[in-house]
């Protein structure tokens, strides 16, 4: 298995020097950005951090975080970053449960970090990146300034070592702390590099928030493959557009959400897009009419992928080289193992629903301070991701529904995302997402949350009778609650935990 660590160091040994990464008109060669890293994780070791500390990281998109996520794996120290969207509750919760030595941010994020972790703002436990100096806290740039860049010391780590943790989005109750190991991350990166084959003549742009797993995965692959890379500090789809036209990007992988932005912008026709290649979207459904619509307006296929954060996260994903499926997540990376397994845990023919089941090198070590979650999710030697779906007979993962969003009513098994398509076909309806509601006779029942578009009417009644048309009763909405917008997760998918939690409140 390789290290993380392994990755990192073959970043400069390998490749001659060449400008590795772009952002926001600053440019680092593959050895400056090695230095930056060593230099930084001196400054760790200097502050009184030692291998198995955990560091919390709560800041937008930029050269920093990725040194950073390096400097940690060089040093043994176990990066924790957060989404920088997240509430000052969220975050307080966070910051007390990981038990972080420190916290790094940025200045636009100051005041919500002192504000929710008053223990390490007292205690002067806050280091603030972005040139910035401010009463009370660490100034990364100072604290990197006279340090040497070459790592003074360099602890004996493992596969088992715990190189990351991140907490997930649980469907209800607090957010887990998935433990990653230096194995898992770079068994996962390598994996990746070797089933989408890419290869030194690509330039990959990455809009993803490198507090997600997802996000920092992509951000390690010019360390294996050295490509370009373009890092943005968060979404934009004009600015996309014109990095394409600028560094002819190949590689851009995202969520639905952030391509459905770049297929309806208004200036979409003006640029050139013919550069794109590989247009990955995962961490969440891609709807049909999306990937089609993509394909008429710009020539491109969309690519899905599949994974999840303890998987670290990519478990399969289509690519130019393979027969396309549409609806298909692809076939399983290299070295991994997925089978389709019932509630009595048998393996599934193709092409039969039932639960994801995971297993290979890149699966997590565990959830953080919470063993029998962890034994539950990895049970059998299998990690049981929550998710339903099947195999095709040529290997293919088509996914289906989250397990945990499973609706049951009356007996019968229906999956959200059904009535949600059937739903979104009425021309008044925007946006649809299900949840199941309770209920004293069925048990659960089906309850509708709408968005309709701009200046159109449609009545409750009208919907309900609209679904029976192409679905069977039991699937059809008893209830149907219109709003003004969803509520969404920081990935763009409609937030059902929020929806099911609105109806408990009533």
């Amino acid at each position: 298995m390789t290290l993380l660590t392994d990755i990192i160091d073959d970043f400069p040994r390998i490749y001659p020097e060449y400008d590795a990464l772009f952002f926001e008109e600053q440019t680092l060669t593959n050895l400056e950005s090695f230095r930056d890293t060593c230099r930084l994780g001196n400054a760790l070791i200097a502050l009184g951090l030692q291998p198995g500390d955990m560091l919390m990281a709560h800041m937008e998109n930029c050269p920093d975080a990725i040194h950073l996520y390096s400097a940690c794996a060089k040093t043994g120290i176990i990066f924790c970053p957060t989404m920088f969207l997240l509430s000052a509750e969220e975050l307080s919760w966070v910051a007390e449960h990981s038990q972080a030595k420190y916290i790094i941010t940025t200045p636009d994020l100051l005041s919500k970090v002192q504000l929710a972790c008053p223990g390490l703002h007292d205690r002067n436990r806050i280091i603030l990146a972005g040139g910035r100096e401010e009463p009370g806290t660490i100034s990364l740039e100072l604290l990197c300034r006279e340090q040497p860049v070459e790592l003074i010391t360099n602890p004996d780590l493992g596969d088992d070592d715990v190189a990351a943790m991140l907490y997930t989005a649980g469907t209800t109750g607090r957010p887990k702390g998935v433990l990653l190991t230096h194995g898992n991350v770079g068994s996962n990166v390598l994996a990746v590099a070797r089933s989408t084959r890419i290869t030194r003549d690509e330039v990959a742009l990455s809009p993803l928030p490198l507090s997600h797993s997802y996000g920092l995965t992509t951000s390690l692959l010019p360390a294996v493959s050295g490509i370009n890379s373009i890092l943005m500090r968060w979404f934009d789809a004009a600015k996309i557009f014109e990095y394409t036209e600028r560094f002819h990007v190949r590689t851009i992988p995202g969520v639905p959400a952030m391509f459905i932005q770049l297929l309806n912008h208004p200036r979409a026709p003006q640029y050139n897009v013919r550069s794109w290649k590989r247009l990955q979207s995962g961490a969440a459904p891609l709807p049909d009419e999306v990937l089609k619509a993509f394909r008429e307006k710009f020539g491109v296929h969309l690519y899905e992928g599949y994974g999840l954060t303890e998987a670290s996260p990519v478990v399969s994903c289509q690519c130019p080289h393979l027969a396309f499926k549409p609806g298909s997540a692809g076939p399983p990376l290299e070295g991994l193992e997925v089978k389709v397994r019932d509630d009595f845990e048998r393996e599934l023919p193709p092409g039969s629903p039932g639960e994801i089941t995971v297993r290979g090198p890149s699966v997590m070590k565990g959830y953080f301070k919470d063993p029998e979650e962890t034994e539950r999710a990895l049970r059998a030697g299998w990690l049981h991701t929550g998710d339903i779906g099947y195999l095709d007979e040529d290997g293919y993962l088509f996914i289906v529904e989250r397990k945990k969003d499973l609706i049951i009513s009356g007996g019968f098994n229906l999956y959200p995302s059904e009535v949600e398509a059937v739903l979104e076909r009425h021309p008044a309806v925007a946006e649809a997402a299900v949840v199941g509601e309770p209920d004293p006779i069925r048990g659960e029942v089906v309850h509708a949350f709408v968005v309709l578009q701009a200046g159109m009417e449609v009545h409750e009644r009208e919907l309900m009778d609209f679904t029976r048309e192409s679905l069977v009763y039991y699937k059809c909405p008893h209830h149907v609650t219109f709003m003004k917008e969803l509520p969404h997760t920081v990935l763009g998918k409609p937030s059902r935990r929020e929806l099911r939690d609105r109806l408990t409140e009533r």
